[in-house]
């Protein structure tokens, strides 16, 4: 075939579209073998910015060289590339003398995602340096491989264990049964292992662990047991109320019992408790506020007496504790529940009022059944939730929930009534709150005493689902 004057144009304004590359990879990747060491570094950094694959055998051999600083970016170099050639001079620059070395071999194998690196990165996982460690994790998670889950449960056994990262691995590369394989560690004869793996089964955060958090409640270790309580304050589930319970009824360390109290509270939601008064002290001149947030309130004429839990007060006409606007109970724009036991010996009467027509909150009976109701601004509406069983003559559980669409109303645990609205209570009400009476214009319908006995009133900064609220009811 002979090669007219055309073909040979033809070629040669390939070669030149794609020589200013060619060559500069060229000229670099010779740049490479210099004497000077400044210039071999700037050479592997410009191949890297440059990432042409013609580079990569010429890198591979810089991962020799005796300069760190060469070895360090030609590793950097390799990794923009993502070439599978470099893998096996990659996986032996991991065992290099300087740690920058290796912190940029496990980068590009991280970025090349080769399946054979993963036992070497895994062994990268033990390097006595945290940054290598760290790149070696993000490398072997960017393997995506659910085969580490095995060796990466079993070195939780080692005394020097990163456990942060393991846990931080198996949780973005592990699956469901993750959970499961590190709870068998929970066997192990070595409190620290078992330490370990709960701090792992913490780091999860997957509801799988909750069993095997219970399970360490019961461990001899006082801080495996610590370290579990603080993992179901952080998952706080219903399932762990019994056990923390027990837990706390057996407990002798003081450090461990304040944690299971920690996490009941959160569990419960007592942590969200605003207000509590329980009258169980019969104190007949204060109403104290048991949670010690000081929203104590001025007992009226109410008397002590034998209630539902414990003490209660009992109401009626002139009859009140009066709370004033308290300071610790802020109600504007967020969630809140009020709740109460009530058993009314009247067809009519408020339980527990805050505010007035302008705005405010009331939770009470009239015609003889539970309501609650909310006024949000001077002109407009009152927005009312109706009950429809009687309430009268009986213990009776009430709780008036306030939602950012909704307000709610609950009797002995069930949703009984609901009602749309447009907002949150915008302001913490010009009127004060009362407990037994509305002292001054009502936020719904009445004012009228409470003429009965009322117990356990609370509030809590939050809108309790209905599961909470029946726990309230036990």
């Amino acid at each position: 075939m002979s090669v007219t004057p055309r073909v040979i144009a033809v070629l040669g304004l390939a070669v030149l579209s794609l020589g200013p590359a060619c060559c500069a990879a060229g000229s670099w990747a010779d740049d490479l073998r210099s004497p000077v060491a400044a210039v071999r570094v700037r050479a592997a950094v410009s191949l890297g910015r440059l990432a042409d694959r013609s580079a990569v055998p010429a890198l591979v051999n810089a991962l020799g060289d005796p300069e760190k600083d060469v070895r360090r970016e030609a590793a950097k170099a390799l990794g923009a590339i993502k070439d599978a050639r470099a893998v096996t001079r990659l996986l032996e620059a991991l065992r290099d003398r300087d740690p920058n070395v290796r912190l940029y071999a496990a980068y590009a194998l991280g970025e090349i995602k080769d399946a054979k690196a993963v036992g070497a990165l895994l062994d990268a996982i033990r390097d006595p340096e945290w940054c290598v460690r760290d790149q070696a994790a993000w490398a072997l998670r960017e393997s995506r491989d659910p085969k580490i889950v095995e060796p990466l449960a079993a070195a939780l056994k080692e005394r020097d264990a990163d456990v942060a990262h393991i846990e931080w691995l198996l949780r973005h590369v592990g699956g469901p049964e993750v959970a499961g394989r590190i709870a068998g560690l929970l066997a192990e004869p070595d409190a620290e292992t078992r330490l370990r793996a709960v701090k792992v089964l913490v780091g999860l955060q997957d509801r799988a662990a909750v069993e095997p958090l219970l399970v360490a409640l019961k461990d001899a270790s006082e801080a495996v047991r610590r370290t579990a309580c603080d993992g179901l304050f952080k998952f706080p589930d219903e399932r762990a109320e019994k056990p923390l319970l027990d837990l706390m009824a057996r407990e002798r360390s003081p450090a461990v019992r304040a944690a299971a109290e920690k996490a009941l509270g959160r569990i419960t939601r007592r942590d969200e408790l605003a207000a509590h008064w329980s009258f169980d002290d019969r104190n007949p001149k204060i109403a104290r506020d048991v949670t010690g947030r000081g929203n104590d309130g001025q007992i009226r004429g109410a008397s002590p007496v034998e209630g539902k839990v414990g003490f209660a007060l009992q109401f009626g006409k002139g009859k009140c504790v009066a709370l004033g606007r308290p300071a610790g109970l802020p109600i504007a724009e967020r969630p809140f529940t009020v709740m109460a036991w009530a058993r009314s010996d009247a067809s009519d009467g408020v339980v527990v009022a805050r505010g007035g027509a302008f705005c405010g909150f009331s939770l009470y009976v009239k015609d003889g059944v539970a309501r609650f109701g909310i006024h949000r601004e001077k002109e407009g509406p009152s927005y009312l939730a109706v009950g429809k069983e009687k309430v009268v003559g009986t213990w009776v559980h009430l709780a008036g929930v306030v939602r950012s669409d909704r307000i709610e109303l609950y009797v002995n645990g069930k949703l009984s009534a609901t009602a749309k609205t447009d907002g949150y209570l915008p302001g913490n009400c010009g009127q004060g709150m009362e407990i037994g009476c509305d002292d001054g214009t009502s936020a719904a319908e009445i004012t009228d005493a409470f003429q009965g006995i009322l117990d356990e009133v609370k509030m809590v900064e939050a809108a309790l689902s209905e599961k909470e609220i029946a726990r309230e009811c036990r």
